[in-house]
């Protein structure tokens, strides 16, 4: 099952094919490399890219799994195996968080986040209202078209 692929004018290419057609073909750059990873110098290849690989993971330690916290010790002095404890469950009201919040316009209102990641919106206190200033309207004053 080999993904086909095509190209601007709707031909065909198998990429597969061509990638072990060209496997042994020596790399563009300056890394003398084949297309497949191996080292080659004269023709000839030097170290696979397994070796490659292996060579680089040889002197590496592997991580243990560790913990920070020190075992529990009995009044003997032997360590006894920790026992975690179960999780309890938080409220929901111990999740749901509060925040008050106010508008360019004056108004309050209060965000509340639920435990399902929701936001609910209440409103506190209402816009204050501007006093109205009555305009003063000047006559303006038409321009006579110029001819």
């Amino acid at each position: 099952m080999v993904k086909q692929y095509k190209t601007n004018k709707g031909k065909p290419i198998d990429m597969e094919a061509m990638r072990t057609a060209n496997e042994k073909t020596l790399a563009a750059g300056n890394m003398s490399v084949n297309a497949k990873g191996d080292i080659v110098q004269g023709g000839k290849v030097i170290k696979t890219a397994k070796e490659r690989v292996q060579s680089r993971y040889q002197g590496t330690k592997q991580v243990a799994n560790t913990s920070l916290k020190k075992p529990f010790t009995q009044q003997d002095g032997k360590t006894a195996p920790v026992d975690k404890p179960e999780p309890t469950p938080i409220p929901d009201a111990e999740i749901t968080t509060e925040t008050i919040r106010s508008r360019d316009d004056g108004s309050t209102y209060s965000e509340i986040m639920t435990p399902e990641g929701d936001i609910e919106i209440k409103e506190i206190s209402a816009p204050k209202e501007k006093s109205k200033k009555k305009s003063k309207k000047t006559a303006s004053k038409k321009k006579k078209p110029t001819v």
